[in-house]
């Protein structure tokens, strides 16, 4: 595990460090100098109003387990998760230890489960908001951005499509823990639960809280791109935004940084945004989240 988060540290790192050598440090400094805070701070509002979207969704999906959290705890959850997120590997490393701290007082493979199931809803919410914004705007869109997307998002479906409706995951996990029975009892289990989640209503539910929240992530990007002076339509967030969160999830580096820079510095120059102000904007976007995360470090400390 260190050396796994030693190894994405220094991606994350490597990444900056590249962007910032070829795109010019002193220049990305004058861009960021040049925010409008009263815009900034809109956005950090609206980051942290996505906060209890997603706790509600997440409490829905523990309901149907019959784990009846409360809507500040889950919110609580949430929070010291996006903590997490920071410091750990990818955005998955918060999911784990939101999972872990619940699976402590409630059942723990149902716990797993339904922070999986969270963070699986959430890219579906993402595919189709990217899915629809191509097929209205696809002839505003270069066709190597319209294949890369298509292909990031026929990916993503592929293999949650593989994970609901074949047993490779059971395998892969067999193969991988054929020596500890314990671990293999318990993620065969957590599987298992997460194919079991049923019901149109709960579906319904969970998929458009997912839509409204990261709607708000993709209005949040356009906010703060007109706090950079960044004037472009629209439709280019409702493209790009979804696609960078995509490449987000994976796990590769720290919290996304370098990789969600990277995205914007080669999506946003299609729609005219200079490379500076196309970092800058990732950044920017980082910071929010960043901030957004110490209210989960104060409230893991208090409950700790």
């Amino acid at each position: 595990m260190k050396k796994a988060i030693v190894l994405r540290a220094t991606i994350s790192i490597s990444l900056l460090l590249i962007f910032f050598y070829f795109i010019g440090f002193e220049r990305i400094v004058a861009s960021l100098s040049r925010v409008v805070a009263s815009l900034f701070i809109l956005a950090l509002l609206i980051e942290n109003v996505g906060v209890f979207i997603s706790a509600k969704r997440w409490q829905i999906i523990l309901k149907k387990k019959d784990i009846n959290l409360k809507f500040g705890e889950a919110v609580a959850f949430y929070y010291m998760g996006s903590f997490f997120n920071t410091i750990m590997p990818s955005s998955f490393g918060g999911d784990i230890i939101k999972a872990y701290k619940l699976g402590k007082t409630t059942n723990a493979i149902h716990s797993f489960s339904s922070v999986m199931l969270d963070r699986i809803s959430g890219l579906i919410g993402v595919a189709i908001i990217a899915s629809i914004s191509i097929i209205f705007f696809h002839s505003f869109l270069p066709l190597n951005v319209i294949l890369v997307a298509l292909f990031i998002i026929s990916s993503f479906l592929f293999l949650f499509l593989l994970a609901i409706k074949t047993r490779i995951p059971e395998r892969a996990i067999d193969i991988i823990f054929s020596r500890w029975q314990k671990p293999r009892n318990f993620f065969n289990g957590v599987m298992e639960v997460f194919k079991g989640y049923k019901g149109k209503e709960m579906w319904a539910y969970i998929i458009l809280l997912s839509l409204i929240y990261h709607l708000m992530l993709v209005i949040n990007n356009y906010i703060l791109a007109l706090s950079l002076n960044i004037n472009i339509k629209f439709f280019y967030f409702l493209v790009f935004i979804p696609i960078s969160q995509i490449l987000v999830a994976l796990p590769v580096s720290i919290q996304g940084f370098g990789v969600r820079e990277g995205s914007y510095s080669m999506l946003f120059p299609v729609a005219g945004v200079t490379a500076v102000n196309a970092f800058s904007l990732g950044f920017l976007d980082q910071i929010v989240k960043v901030m957004t995360s110490i209210i989960g470090g104060v409230i893991y400390v208090i409950k700790k």
